[in-house]
């Protein structure tokens, strides 16, 4: 898990800095589901969505439930 979401996502959305994500939430949480959740620990997701979205946790609760729903059939 070298990856570094951050750096990722910024490369994603073609955004110039990590600090204009949280300019693009309805992009970057697009592209967030399309993610390999296996690249990234849960800590990092924690963070991004955290940064990036500033909420009560519900993007990244979402972003777990697709998780282990994932890992159930894999």
């Amino acid at each position: 898990m070298d990856r570094d979401i951050f750096e990722d996502m910024k490369i994603e959305t073609e955004c110039s800095y990590i600090s204009d994500l949280p300019y693009i939430k309805n992009t970057v949480e697009k592209k967030l589901f399309e993610l390999p959740f296996d690249l990234y620990s849960k800590e990092q997701l924690q963070k991004f969505c955290d940064y990036v979205f500033r909420d009560n946790g519900a993007v990244y609760q979402s972003l777990m439930m697709k998780y282990r729903r994932n890992s159930r059939y894999n």
